[in-house]
């Protein structure tokens, strides 16, 4: 059938009333009613500005697009798609009536789905957990089994019991006891035979056990107790220290070091762990090999590492996400500010330093740090030096600090922190315990996912590792320029091999004496705290391993060869047997250990900045009082790990436990 011009004119004319029509009832704010005239306006603005920046070269394709767009913007405005939306049908229809009534079933039964959705779970666990115990029993596997199970049930009992209203906590008749007038005098008495019965029990067991056959941990006692008054004297405050938080912090340093060093029950737990730890980040190798490639560890001390401390970080941000972390810092910061009487903002970040790092960890009392006292700005800073992170501590165990000993020494630096703190700076002012309740360490109203916390967590991550090889680069660097100026000067008096490392052997020896290293050992000792302090922990850690690594081939090289044959050359040992040449030296075991205590702190120099970069955006009103105490919080921090080291060098004997 034939078309006449006058037929399609007319068919034209009808569709043109057709989109005014719909354009009058649907306005679209992107096109306008004049055919695109606006589109015209931008496109012929845009042909201009070309033109004035001297390209008139291209003033007639400009042109020519113009007019497309044109042409193009009138036939959409003549066929009425200006607009573009969904055009409902009975099969939609039918659809969104399904799913408003799954939508309104799902939320009316919620609770029920996943309170049914738990049980199938658990159940399943347990019949796991039955079927491990029935198959093998009494080996590793099932004795971790069995404490994950007890967790997992007290977790149970506490939510059922706080669901019926039953939460357990202190009976309200027992309080009020104790806070009447009564409760008083027998709270002085409990107090006062506390503090008796845990220095007599101390002091007995150092003098029978510890100091007859070990008379070089008389030393490290002497030292401790140096370092304590040192810090009495130069306190901001001497008449205002409160030796509570001091004395219990210390004693509970002395329990843990103690079942770490001298009982075979604890000294297996702190293996366990340490070696789980270490089974734990060498994960990363995987990781590392397919991005890097399989001979990475070859690749230079970044890439050799980096993967560890992402993996680390990623698995530690997804425990937080499920509330294991936060469970663990809040229960052991309760119990520090229980024991020591400090507050529970800082006593919280104090235990959270042992997992996350000195940056992280102020985060999560971020509204309360506009209103805590200065002491306690002092004390969240001194934590944050004396102690390490996750991802950290998975860095130095790879580059050889035994696992065990450092694990512990992350731990015991948490109440050695506050002690010292409140010794340089005590509290001056009243501490509004009211305000500081209900700490968490994540947001609950933010909604998020296992996948993107770990994601989160390997991205953070990144951050740190720039910071961190950035700043070792740099301060390595400087070393070796200090190292050069100092080999001209010393050239320049006629003194040979006058280096950084020399410098700190003698001015750091009496720290060196003060944690109980043998005087034969104290300038090498002293040479690894100055590269510590200066340099990155990681960097003395480095140092330390390849000591250790040298002590265990001098020990095999003993076996196999007359104790005579080797000898010192400088800082080095000299195996003639073999003809090798131990870059380095040795240590002795026991300057390995309270090595070993005596760097587990981020508190280098380059660390200030970090604290301050972290702190003062968190709360810009306070800067002025961070700034002025931050290098007290940084003396101190490192006081703390030189304590610590001391404990140890206390209790430490020859006896090998493995």
């Amino acid at each position: 059938m034939a078309i006449t011009g006058v037929e399609m004119a007319d068919a034209k004319d009808d569709t043109k009333k057709t989109t005014n029509d719909y354009t009058s009832e649907h306005p679209n704010p992107f096109l306008s009613q004049n055919g695109g005239a606006v589109k015209d306006e931008e496109n012929k603005g845009d042909c201009a500005l070309e033109t004035t920046k001297g390209d008139h070269s291209n003033m007639n394709g400009c042109s020519e697009d113009v007019e497309k767009k044109i042409e193009i913007s009138s036939n959409v405005d003549e066929l009425g798609l200006g607009e573009i939306g969904f055009s409902e049908t009975w099969f939609s229809k039918m659809m969104g009536h399904v799913e408003d009534k799954v939508y309104a079933f799902l939320n009316k039964h919620s609770t029920l789905i996943k309170l049914g959705t738990l049980t199938l779970f658990l159940t399943a666990y347990f019949v796991f957990y039955g079927f491990c115990m029935n198959h093998r029993f009494g080996d590793e596997g099932s004795i971790m089994l069995t404490v994950i199970t007890i967790i997992l049930v007290w977790k149970i009992f506490k939510a059922v019991m706080a669901s019926k209203g039953h939460a357990l906590r202190i009976p309200r008749k027992f309080i009020l006891f104790l806070t009447s007038s009564g409760g008083k005098r027998y709270r002085t008495i409990i107090g006062y035979s506390s503090y008796v019965i845990a220095m007599v029990s101390i002091v007995t067991y150092l003098a029978v056990d510890i100091f007859p056959n070990n008379i070089t941990n008389l030393q490290s006692f002497f030292g401790m107790i140096v370092m304590i008054f040192i810090c009495f004297i130069f306190s901001a405050k001497p008449s205002r220290v409160n030796w509570h938080p001091v004395f219990w912090a210390f004693v509970i340093q002395f329990v843990v070091a103690f079942l770490t060093l001298r009982t075979q029950v604890g000294y297996d737990i702190f293996k366990w762990l340490g070696d789980a730890f270490e089974t734990l980040f060498n994960f990363s190798d995987a990781g590392s090999a397919f991005v890097i490639g399989p001979e990475f560890k070859e690749w230079g001390l970044a890439l050799s590492t980096s993967g560890v401390i992402i993996f680390t970080n990623a698995f530690i941000f997804l425990l937080n996400h499920w509330g294991v972390i936060e469970s663990i810092v809040l229960n052991l910061g309760g119990f520090l500010s229980f024991c020591l009487e400090t507050g529970p903002v800082e006593s919280v970040v104090a235990a959270a330093n042992i997992f996350i790092g000195l940056a992280e960890a102020p985060l999560m009392v971020r509204p309360y740090l506009p209103n805590i006292t200065k002491s306690e700005i002092h004390a969240i800073m001194t934590c944050g030096f004396a102690s390490i992170s996750g991802g950290v501590m998975g860095l130095f165990i790879r580059v050889g600090a035994p696992a065990n000993h450092l694990l512990t020494a992350a731990v015991i630096s948490a109440p050695a922190a506050l002690a010292v703190s409140k010794l340089l700076y005590p509290e001056m002012e009243k501490v509004c315990l009211e305000a500081q309740t209900n700490i968490r360490m994540s947001d609950r109203s933010e909604k998020s996912t296992s996948l993107n916390a770990f994601s989160e967590g390997a991205v953070v991550a990144v951050d740190v590792c720039v910071a961190m090889w950035s700043n070792m680069l740099a301060f390595v660097s400087a070393m070796a320029l200090l190292d050069a100026v100092a080999l001209w000067c010393g050239d320049r008096i006629g003194v040979e091999d006058l280096t950084f490392g020399l410098i700190c052997s003698y001015v750091l020896f009496p720290l060196s004496i003060a944690m109980g290293i043998d005087i034969s050992e104290c300038k090498k000792f002293g040479a690894l705290m100055g590269v510590k302090m200066f340099a990155t922990p990681f960097v003395a850690y480095k140092d330390l391993g390849v000591m250790i690594d040298n002590r265990e081939v001098l020990e095999d090289y003993k076996l196999s060869w007359n104790d005579t044959t080797w000898y010192w050359q400088g800082n080095d040992v000299f195996l003639e047997g073999t003809n090798t040449t131990l870059v380095g030296g040795v240590l002795t075991r026991r300057s390995e250990v309270i090595a070993t205590y005596a760097m587990c702190g981020l508190n280098a120099f380059p660390a200030i900045g970090m604290t301050l970069g972290a702190l003062v955006p968190l709360c810009p009103d306070r800067k002025p009082i961070i700034v002025d105490l931050i290098i007290r919080a940084f003396i101190a921090g490192n006081i703390a790990c030189f304590i610590t080291a001391a404990v140890a060098g206390i209790l430490y004997t020859t006896e090998d436990l493995s």
